[in-house]
């Protein structure tokens, strides 16, 4: 009964978030709302799993718990002890407990949030991160989430959260798919291209446009965010594709839109950070919104 009442009023929060979010004059309102928090779980692994309205974000809070943050489709955007997380479907963002986040999703999403109590999480991080979902996890998140097993309290899902529990454990992780960062020479060019993701200026060019040198911006690229910066360009460019393909653009249309002149350039840099093409991703997509 508890964890039923603790999913109920879940729900009916952030229901009451989207009866109360709509378009004025072509704008999206913004809508907050605070999660319901509750002492402790019903049980040691507790599951909710419902659709969040573009537009919402939720309030900084933190639970006595770990979470394990995730979508369907789409990307997740949170904020965890003030930094930004982006993350992509086949990501999941691992919080632990008592650790403040808060989350703001520009477009609708299908959210899971995986709740485990304390003295279960000892081999997972202890800070927040990014973790990589094997097909060995997904299939089982999709196995609990469509027979919607909220509290975790029998013997076959006790099992089944134990082998998720440990893979998860073990699974890849990294601090963020798309950090960002406060540094004066970088921050306008990260800012520029979140607006403009097929702009394909060459560093370089953005060198001379901030009055720098390119080894300059190497070395900070490296520093403040850990990758190259035609990594991350790749990877915002992943992040603008999966909202475009579920728009249902077509493969070609979406590679242009975000500055390739060949749909093949898109597809392979697209596999490359997500483990499948394109179509592949849509077809997935489609199956999902097949099964609501």
């Amino acid at each position: 009964m508890a964890g039923e009442n603790l999913i109920c009023q879940t729900r009916q929060s952030i229901d009451r978030v989207r009866q109360r979010t709509c378009e004025q004059g072509g704008m999206m309102e913004q809508r907050q709302f605070m999660p319901q928090l509750v002492e402790q779980l019903p049980t040691d692994v507790f599951i909710h799993y419902f659709h969040i309205a573009a537009g919402t974000e939720t309030l900084p809070h933190h639970h006595r718990w770990g979470q394990v943050h995730l979508i369907k489709h789409g990307v997740l955007e949170m904020e965890v002890e003030g930094q930004k997380m982006v993350s992509p479907a086949g990501y999941a963002i691992w919080t632990p407990a008592n650790v403040v986040h808060r989350a703001y999703n520009r477009k609708d999403i299908e959210y899971c949030a995986i709740n485990i109590n304390q003295h279960l999480v000892a081999q997972l991080p202890q800070q927040a991160c990014m973790i990589a979902l094997s097909p060995l996890v997904q299939a089982i998140i999709d196995d609990l989430v469509h027979r919607e097993v909220a509290a975790v309290d029998n013997y076959q899902d006790q099992c089944l959260t134990d082998v998720l529990i440990a893979r998860l454990a073990s699974a890849k992780r990294m601090d963020n798919f798309l950090p960002t960062t406060s540094d004066t020479l970088l921050n306008p060019i990260l800012a520029s291209l979140e607006a403009d993701p097929a702009d394909n200026r060459s560093l370089g060019e953005w060198a001379k446009h901030v009055y720098s040198t390119e080894r300059t911006l190497t070395r900070r690229f490296q520093r403040e965010l850990k990758m190259s910066f035609n990594e991350w360009r790749q990877r915002l460019k992943v992040v603008h594709a999966l909202h475009l393909l579920k728009l249902q653009y077509s493969i070609n249309d979406v590679a242009f839109s975000l500055g390739y002149s060949q749909a093949s350039s898109f597809i392979k840099m697209f596999r490359r950070q997500t483990g499948m093409t394109p179509e592949v991703y849509r077809s997935k997509l489609l199956t999902l919104q097949g099964e609501r």
